[in-house]
């Protein structure tokens, strides 16, 4: 297979955790990313959990899996030293990565109009929580933050309890993603005209754009879409969706209609199967059941019955019996699940990265998406702090500007 999609492209990652995501696709793209640290290292090196339990800026597990197959280098950019360094990367590089207030950048003399007059090709990629413009655009914001008012938080959790924020860092990498994708598009865009661009990502519109589920009732009806937990409301009724079995949960939704008439069937026979009460069996034509017509008595009685049967089953009986009978009942996976699904594994979705001096051997996500022709995989772990400064810095102390060298992603450490 040939490289890397973007091999032969560098970039600059200024990011903070708001961005790591962006640089970590590029980087496995392909594309040499030098991160760009303060003078003793990123402060995201101080984010827990650390590997054994143990604070150290080396052992951060947030770094370790957000950071892999970039290479490493430390400028403090408030002195001029620094900034001239710096420019002279610019000089040579392709992209951008930073995530500041806007406008720091342009109190440094870094800002975009004056990097690509240095570089007119350069593209400049800002990932901060309101944009570049707009009445809060230099206001500060973590994930928590722009989980509540990018208005995801509002119908997250259950309904007799505060909103909820999504799953851990969901909203950054949904971000970094739409910033790649912005990235890749302005690439295309200077491949054709040589000219590069500010590409401009707020992470509270990524998250918002998820809502026009929600938007359409308040737009025609003004009515608030609520909270449901886990179940969801399907005109007077709300059904669980979410159910607990012996040893964790599984997620089967109980419907009516044509559209759920031959996994209500076939779970009501598992049911009876088992010897259990099933007031399931007195629906006689589950193509004529329609969920509107049932007391909320009767179906707090049906999924009472449901519960039942999924508590007396683990996520393994129901996965394989559920699949022999054609039930469309789903495990909820854990990390532990998903490190031996079969599904992953044959797909090899996991790499596993020596790094004998520090960590030992992990486990990665191999890609974000595979290719016939290219080799667009993670395969280099992340760099300890400014361990390229000799490689990419020492050459730019000389008066002429430096030539790009060849680098191939994941050469530092080799997958096992």
């Amino acid at each position: 297979m040939a490289e890397g999609l973007l091999n032969g492209f560098r970039a600059l990652d200024l990011t903070d955790e708001k961005g790591f995501a962006c640089g970590k696709i590029l980087a496995a793209l392909g594309v040499e990313t030098i991160k760009v640290e303060k003078p003793g290292g990123d402060p995201a090196r101080g984010v827990p959990p650390f590997l054994h339990n143990k604070p150290d800026p080396e052992k951060s597990l947030f770094w370790l899996a957000f950071n892999t197959n970039k290479r490493s280098i430390t400028l403090d950019l408030t002195t001029g030293e620094g900034r001239g360094l710096f420019l002279k990367l610019v000089a040579t590089s392709d992209f951008i990565l930073e995530s500041f207030t806007p406008g720091y950048m342009e109190t440094l003399g870094l800002g975009y109009d004056a990097l690509r007059q240095i570089n007119p090709r350069i593209i400049m990629t800002s990932i901060t929580p309101f944009g570049q413009k707009g009445p809060y655009s230099r206001y500060k914001g973590s994930e928590l933050i722009i989980s509540a008012m990018s208005g995801i938080m509002a119908t997250n959790g259950d309904p007799d309890r505060p909103p909820l924020r999504e799953g851990p860092d969901s909203i950054y990498f949904e971000s970094c993603a739409a910033a790649t994708a912005g990235t890749i598009i302005a690439h295309f865009h200077r491949e054709h005209t040589g000219e590069g661009q500010q590409v401009d990502v707020s992470l509270q519109e990524v998250p918002a754009k998820r809502m026009a589920t929600n938007i359409v009732p308040w737009e025609f009806d003004r009515r608030l879409t609520t909270r449901n937990g886990t179940s969801r409301s399907f005109g007077v009724h709300s059904t669980h969706w979410i159910w607990p079995c012996k040893d964790g949960y599984v997620f089967w939704q109980f419907l009516g209609g044509k559209f759920s008439a031959a996994g209500n069937r076939a779970l009501s026979q598992w049911i009876d199967d088992d010897g259990q009460d099933n007031p399931l069996r007195k629906i006689t034509d589950w193509e004529e059941f329609d969920m509107a017509a049932v007391t909320r008595e009767e179906l707090v009685v049906q999924q009472a019955a449901i519960a039942r049967f999924f508590m007396n089953h683990t996520k393994k009986e129901i996965a394989e019996e559920g699949l022999r009978r054609r039930i469309n009942a789903t495990v909820v996976s854990t990390v532990a699940d998903i490190m031996e699904n079969i599904q992953l594994k044959a797909r090899n979705c996991w790499v596993k990265l020596n790094d004998p001096d520090n960590t030992g051997i992990l486990a990665y996500p191999r890609h974000f998406f595979v290719c016939s022709e290219t080799e667009n995989f993670v395969s280099g772990r992340a760099p300890r702090v400014g361990e390229d400064n000799r490689d990419i810095l020492q050459p730019l102390s000389n008066d002429e500007m430096p030539m790009r060298k060849e680098y191939k992603a994941g050469t530092r450490k080799e997958p096992i």
